[in-house]
């Protein structure tokens, strides 16, 4: 009988291959998927790749912020420390009153501008409904109360107590110590950058990329501050510390649930620095240049310890902490009196007849008899014109010991061009002019030596006499910076020594000593230059005699320096020698002359010249050297001279350099001591 298939049979045939398909495609995606989770199984059991992935979504890395390095002073005195910073902010899942209106109540307590207001609320824009954004730091107590006290009625708000940058002399170390602010959004993106790159990302995020720089977000936090000026810039890495780690357990939104304490890393404290400069002897130069534009520089010149480096007017860098306002620093910046600009190392000054201790050098190097006479009229002839003697009716037959002491230019006229021109410009330089000094500041500035390949290199075509005469007396292309000007008083004195100048004695990275090599300048000409500045301040008719008395004495018994007052018999004074120097900033015309304007007080002050005085002490045993410019101050035997003599009376009597200074081995041991 011949078999049919019904319907009934086909149909059940059909399912049959179906339902064998579809199990063995489920049986086989089964297979798969089992092996999947057992290779993910193996795989995490040999490495935790993917249990630390887990982990790493669970858990927040969220930095701690170390304790910047302290700044102190050779002995042991705080100039920049870390403090508590009082601030206030506001979690806007929780302001029950609302975001705005809360903002608008706590800026009535702690004097928030509108404009500040508007950023804060950007601020809360842009960030999840849960982060907490800063409404303002820098309180002060009695704001920070303000608020405090009225928290019950400020749901959402929280006032904390962090830590900041905080210099307690103020205006006084402004310039060397420098700041610290918050990094700008330019600093953040660069190191952003930098680590996307790193980890071999391309420089901007592509959507639904998840990557997030360490650095940048270091950068973020509210206690974190970076160095913008002075040592707080240069040594930065040093100051800083290194972040600590809180590991913060967050839910899938990114709250915060909990913390594990017990894989928390601690931050480590920046280094501690510790300078050359003396804080009370810096804080009374600055006191002492109270009401000029001027710079003052103190140097030990045996070790070149900078005991002073003080510009003034200065100013108080605590305000750019939590970030300055604009007009605040509008009026810094337009001051004419220049109070950011750090002149000690900054200002690129013509040194006048400071720079006569260098030619007179030149000139006995050159061979010239250093009793040779040149008679001064009160001008010298050359070229067709009349170079002008400071003193109208000339100082007659000097030499060189009384052209340094009566700052005869037309002396220095003549002997240059005996001397030569790349002699003079030698010289300056191996006494320190036109030398750049790595003190550890930034925009530190080199002056400028010119001589005949320089003034080629520039282009001005070759050197001419009348270009000798000029740069004899410290004008024409010639500059050079206060710090420059105590180098070169320091070589001087201390027996042609190659000495250089250092603010940072101890801290950070290693710093290498290096003993200063006696340079090639013969032991007659430094002496007699010597005896020149002695003759300025010491011998009746000297430039600074009348300025230059410090009414003080050696004491027979002990050696110290004393006040005279009161001193035993047989105490002899204790003296300085300088070398005064005015710097010419513009000429008076013939027309200004015919308006009555004669002298350079009857000029505009941002017109006058100049005042500037070199020099070191005790004359009978050297130990410091001074450099003062007052800008706009006139004559340097009228102004820069009494500044440098109260100062180095000050420095004589304290004689820093003599005491023990702080080690950082000394604070280890602090540290290491029981409370």
């Amino acid at each position: 009988m011949n078999y049919k298939p019904t319907a009934k049979r086909d149909l059940m045939g059909i399912f049959s291959r179906r339902a064998l398909i579809l199990g063995g495609t489920g049986v086989g995606a089964l297979t798969a998927i089992g092996g999947r989770l057992v290779y993910l199984q193996t795989q995490d059991f040999v490495d935790k790749e993917y249990t630390r992935a887990a982990e790493s979504n669970r858990y927040d890395a969220r930095p701690i912020v170390p304790r910047r390095g302290v700044i102190y002073d050779r002995f042991g005195v705080e100039l920049a420390i870390t403090s508590p910073d009082y601030r206030v902010s506001i979690r806007p899942e929780d302001a029950k009153d609302g975001v705005e209106e809360t903002i608008r109540k706590v800026a009535a307590y702690v004097g928030l501008s509108e404009a500040a207001i508007q950023r804060r609320l950007r601020d809360v824009r842009s960030k999840r409904k849960f982060d907490d954004v800063l409404i303002k730091n820098g309180l002060t107590w009695d704001e920070f109360a303000a608020v405090n006290v009225r928290l019950p009625d400020l749901p959402g708000v929280i006032v904390e107590v962090g830590q900041q940058r905080f210099y307690p002399y103020t205006a006084a170390f402004a310039h060397p110590i420098g700041y610290v602010q918050k990094a700008n959004q330019r600093e953040i993106d660069r190191v952003e950058q930098e680590d996307r790159l790193a980890a071999g990302l391309g420089p901007k995020a592509l959507p639904g990329e998840r990557f997030e720089s360490a650095r940048a977000r270091y950068l973020r936090h509210p206690d974190v501050r970076v160095g913008k000026a002075g040592l707080e810039a240069s040594l930065e890495n040093e100051l800083r510390g290194e972040p600590g780690v809180a590991l913060v357990e967050v839910n899938a939104m990114g709250r915060a649930v909990g913390e594990d304490l017990r894989e928390a890393k601690a931050p480590k404290q920046g280094a501690p620095i510790i300078t050359t400069i003396d804080a009370d002897l810096q804080r009374y130069a600055m006191e002492r240049m109270s009401g000029e534009s001027a710079a003052c520089v103190v140097m030990d010149i045996w070790d070149g310890d900078l005991i002073i480096l003080g510009s003034s007017p200065g100013f108080d860098p605590n305000q750019f902490v939590n970030g300055i306002s604009g007009p605040a620093f509008k009026a810094l910046n337009e001051d004419p009196y220049k109070p950011l600009f750090h002149k000690c190392v900054t200002g690129a000054y013509h040194p006048g007849s400071t720079f006569k201790l260098v030619t007179g050098a030149a000139v006995v190097e050159a061979g010239v008899d250093p009793t040779w006479r040149v008679n001064c009229p009160g001008f010298f002839p050359f070229g067709g014109r009349n170079f002008h003697c400071w003193k109208k009716g000339g100082h007659g037959s000097v030499d060189l010991h009384d052209a340094i002491k009566h700052s005869c230019d037309v002396y220095f006229y003549q002997a240059s061009l005996r001397a030569g021109p790349q002699r003079i410009a030698d010289v300056a330089r191996m006494m320190g002019l036109g030398q750049k000094y790595d003190i550890g500041v930034p925009a530190v500035l080199a002056g400028i030596i010119p001589d005949p390949p320089w003034w080629r290199k520039i282009g001005k075509g070759e050197w001419t006499p009348g270009l000798t005469l000029n740069s004899a007396i410290g004008q024409g292309d010639i500059v050079s910076t206060p710090l420059e000007l105590a180098v070169m008083t320091s070589r001087f004195a201390n027996g042609g020594l190659g000495v250089v100048p250092r603010l940072v004695r101890e801290g950070g990275e290693p710093r290498a000593v290096v003993e200063p090599k006696k340079l090639a300048i013969s032991e007659m000409a430094r002496k007699l230059v010597l005896s020149g500045m002695n003759g300025v301040s010491n011998e009746p008719g000297g430039t600074a005699y009348a300025k230059s008395r410090m009414a003080l004495v050696r004491d027979p018994v002990s050696g110290r320096v004393i006040d005279a007052e009161g001193a035993p018999p047989g105490a002899a004074e204790v003296q300085i020698a300088g070398k005064t120097g005015t710097a010419q900033v513009r000429v008076i015309t013939a027309a200004e002359r015919l308006r009555g304007v004669k002298r350079n007080e009857d000029l505009d002050w941002e017109l006058r010249d100049h005042a500037l005085f070199v020099c070191y002490g005790p004359v009978d045993a050297p130990r410091y050297a001074c450099a003062i410019v007052v800008e706009h101050g006139g004559g340097g035997s009228a102004v820069a001279a009494p500044i440098a003599r109260d100062v180095m009376r000050a420095v004589l009597l304290a004689d820093p350099s003599a005491r023990k200074a702080l080690t950082i081995a000394a604070l280890e041991k602090q540290d290491r001591q029981p409370a």
